[in-house]
């Protein structure tokens, strides 16, 4: 059972859109880099003269030495918060190395903090692609998995990323509980990723049943790629989130 419609959205509406994600992937950029390089740096050095402080005490000053050595834990640990949350913002491999090494990172971490099992069918094509595409794709892929790990109860999750026939493919399959799709049911994570999709011309697709897992499957033209401001949107179909 697949249940679908499809969704005008104007193009002053779409510019709109395009402006405000744009605006919000800035000030994410911005704050990225400000908590890496400005409270990184900061937690760094206060790790190393912790070090230093440890080296200069005597053996027989252990209870010191058990205090700092718990100080210059909590300060690792913190620097790793930050490098953690620095790349949910804004993964500066993003914009250094492309898509492809973003979203290898984002799923290693994703599999790790939720147990579930994610395999990556990845051509590297991703990368070709303009910075708004590749930035829209990292969101639509991140979101995508968000909802899995919150509604589908899935073990396991097949994503795929390629070029075909002038087209570049996202499809991203789980072993879940599935449900009956919605026109009613979207939500804002299910809307955002419909927008993006519309954004670069693309077509949506959802498709699930009960018992069987959900399938989302985007499609994005190559051919005048440049040339994503206007235009009809894509089509979708639709899931709770």
């Amino acid at each position: 059972m697949e249940l679908g419609f499809s969704i005008g959205v104007g193009g002053a509406s779409k510019g709109a859109t395009a402006l405000l994600d744009a605006s919000v992937e800035d000030v994410q950029r911005h704050f990225a880099r400000e908590l890496h390089d400005q409270v990184g740096q900061a937690l760094t050095a206060i790790k190393i003269d912790i070090a230093r402080t440890e080296q200069g005490l005597a053996p027989n000053q252990t209870d010191l030495l058990e205090r700092l050595r718990r100080a210059r834990k909590g300060a690792e640990e913190t620097l790793e918060i930050i490098r953690r949350l620095s790349m949910l913002l804004r993964p500066s491999m993003l914009d250094d190395l492309g898509l492809s090494a973003a979203l290898s990172w984002y799923i290693k971490q994703f599999a790790a903090s939720t147990t579930i099992r994610v395999s990556v069918n990845d051509d590297g094509s991703a990368d070709l692609l303009p910075d708004a595409h590749k930035t829209s794709l990292y969101r639509i892929v991140q979101e995508s998995l968000t909802n899995c790990a919150r509604h589908s109860e899935a073990r396991s999750v097949v994503v795929k990323l390629a070029s075909e026939e002038g087209r570049y493919i996202v499809c991203i399959v789980d072993d879940g509980k599935g449900f009956v799709p919605t026109h009613e049911g979207r939500g804002i994570g299910l809307i955002g990723i419909e927008e993006r999709v519309a954004e670069m011309k693309g077509i949506f697709k959802l498709s699930s049943l009960p018992g069987t897992g959900t399938k989302l499957y985007i499609s994005i033209p190559l051919d005048g790629i440049g040339e994503i401001d206007g235009g009809e949107a894509g089509e979708a179909l639709a899931q709770p989130t």
